[in-house]
């Protein structure tokens, strides 16, 4: 009786209802033991008035060599080729035009100023372009000027040909991503993977696998009458993709005919929906969820290229001429080649909003590091310049000193340049004609520090500091770096001093108790300090008269370590 009473009920079902019912039972079956079940909620619905606004209209050449013009944003209003209005969005290619030469038949590419890392997209469609040697497709990918295509993947959730009567959608990879594990009839319910070369099935999602034509990819059928002229005359219908990279990892795809939508609503649970009409797994043993990162949504209707032109004679022989010579031609055959979108949906569940958020404070929290890498790099800049600027003036006081007059006579001599002289201890100037050095000369040696915290204090300070240690161990100043200025009158200027000589040391010079401030002696080159290094046979050894103020506040004689002036 069960067995009469069910052929009875499902006698007056259509076939279709049937095969939904199927699904869903096969669905709600398999549902305990396959997934976690995911709530998303709706982020964008893009259908309306300024449905263009959330696009980039791309304009350069076809990756795919079709037989195509993509057109501007304002060529492509001014074509009307688009429109949109708060009921559908429609997206049209010309019908008008014969072209000459080697032009290609204008139409649009779109795509999403937004990028995606997960989420669900709900496309509901009346009317899908279809005509000989028409390519149209709406896809993912992700790409930028870091990594190239498919670096982070492809995802054509919808893409057909010519007048196919079904739609496939196909993954795009970079290597190690197959898809070995997933099967028909379990996974999901379609018309079964596309064919690769050698009639095998193309389950290896990598755009160089071999047995498989290039750029091929791992493609899985969908159903009869989800494309093509059969899906126009039905009304329509709806593509839901779900892209779930993190929960159960896994890319899903759904074709519902006008009428047999599930309800989706605000908060869709798409577990409920049944087997789907595509599936591709992101399990990390077969294909991680990294090969697939930052894609955009797209719009687009090319002719012939790689794919539609390869395949024109096996679909379209009847018009017994080339791909490229009918899409230029028949301008007029192209008046059914448009989209009209009745809605475009964007949801996104917690997980996927959890992670891009991760993601973001993740980039806001490694601004500061960038900031401090960013002040190391000024620092060093601003301190190899300090030092250049130094150096420089070291030059100009060793050129000065070059000038100078000793024991009372102007003396020519040579002096090293300084990119190649030894260091600032070795720095010496020689009489011409002879080996033995008369002194070194630091900018130390020529230049005063003035008196006070000034920035000019400072910078002599750090460039022009003696860090010579005296006979006595002091590693002290020379006189005049804020004490006297030599040739100041509380100093001397020992170079043109007729008590000079090299042979008798200096008698205790006549020292002012307070330094002088005079800014023209302060910034007058001491011309004749030249203290000594210790070299053998150097003439500083006998007696060089430079004064040295130590800690202590005492002055001696740099050469002798004598106490001339006692701390005060």
């Amino acid at each position: 009786h069960f067995h009469l009473a069910k052929t009875k009920c499902t006698e007056w079902l259509p076939k279709v209802h049937r095969r939904a019912m199927f699904r869903l039972t096969v669905g709600l079956v398999l549902l305990p033991l396959s997934s976690a079940t995911l709530r998303y909620h709706k982020v964008e619905s893009l259908v309306g008035p300024d449905f263009f606004d959330y696009w980039k209209f791309y304009s350069g050449p076809d990756p795919t060599h079709g037989t195509v013009k993509f057109t501007t944003r304002g060529e492509s209003w001014t074509r009307r080729l688009v429109s949109s209005s708060s009921e559908k969005v429609v997206i049209s290619v010309d019908n008008t035009t014969v072209l000459q030469g080697n032009e290609g038949r204008p139409a649009v590419r779109i795509e999403s100023k937004k990028s995606y890392n997960g989420g669900l997209f709900v496309l509901k469609l009346d009317h899908v372009p279809t005509a000989c040697g028409a390519w149209p497709a709406f896809w993912m990918f992700g790409d930028d000027a870091q990594h190239s295509w498919p670096r982070w993947g492809e995802y054509d959730i919808l893409e057909s040909i010519h007048m196919l009567d079904y739609a496939t959608t196909t993954l795009h990879t970079r290597d190690s991503c197959d898809q070995k594990a997933v099967n028909e009839g379990i996974d999901f319910i379609g018309q079964g993977w596309a064919a690769g070369t050698a009639s095998n099935k193309a389950k290896n999602c990598w755009v160089k696998a071999p047995q498989q034509y290039d750029n091929q990819g791992c493609g899985q059928k969908l159903p009869k009458g989800s494309f093509g002229p059969a899906f126009n005359r039905a009304g329509g219908g709806t593509f839901v993709a779900e892209w779930d990279p993190i929960v159960n990892k896994r890319l899903r795809t759904w074709f519902f005919p006008a009428g047999q939508e599930p309800e989706i609503g605000d908060r869709p649970e798409p577990d409920l929906w049944g087997v789907p009409n595509s599936f591709f797994t992101l399990n990390e043993k077969w294909c991680t969820a990294a090969h697939f990162k930052n894609m955009r949504m797209v719009f687009d209707t090319t002719f012939c290229g790689d794919y539609a032109g390869a395949s024109f004679n096996g679909y379209c022989g009847w018009t017994n001429m080339k791909c490229e010579a009918y899409v230029r031609s028949k301008p007029n055959d192209f008046s059914n080649a448009y989209w009209s979108i009745q809605r475009l949906d964007v949801y996104e569940n917690d997980a996927v909003m959890a992670a891009e958020s991760k993601q973001m404070a993740l980039g806001s929290s490694s601004l500061p590091g960038l900031g401090v890498v960013f002040l190391l790099l000024v620092s060093v800049l601003a301190i190899g310049l300090f030092y250049f600027q130094c150096s420089q003036r070291r030059l100009e006081a060793m050129q000065n000193a070059a000038k100078t007059s000793y024991k009372g006579n102007q003396v020519n001599v040579d002096s090293p340049p300084l990119g190649l002289s030894p260091g600032r201890r070795g720095r010496e100037l020689f009489l011409k004609d002879r080996t033995e050095p008369v002194s070194p000369s630091r900018a130390s040696d020529v230049e005063p520090v003035p008196q006070g915290w000034t920035w000019h204090r400072v910078w002599l300070m750090m460039c022009c500091t003696s860090d010579a240690p005296s006979q006595t161990g002091a590693t002290s100043r020379p006189v005049g770096y804020g004490d006297v200025a030599p040739g100041s009158p509380g100093g001397m200027n020992i170079a043109n001093s007729s008590m000079y000589d090299v042979s008798n040391p200096l008698p205790p010079p006549a020292v002012s108790s307070q330094p002088s401030m005079s800014p023209a002696l302060t910034n007058q080159p001491s011309l004749g300090r030249m203290p000594s290094l210790g070299h053998q046979g150097s003439l500083s050894r006998q007696g060089s008269g430079v004064l040295i103020r130590q800690p202590s506040g005492a002055l001696v004689r740099q050469d002798t370590g004598v106490v001339v002036v006692p701390a005060p």
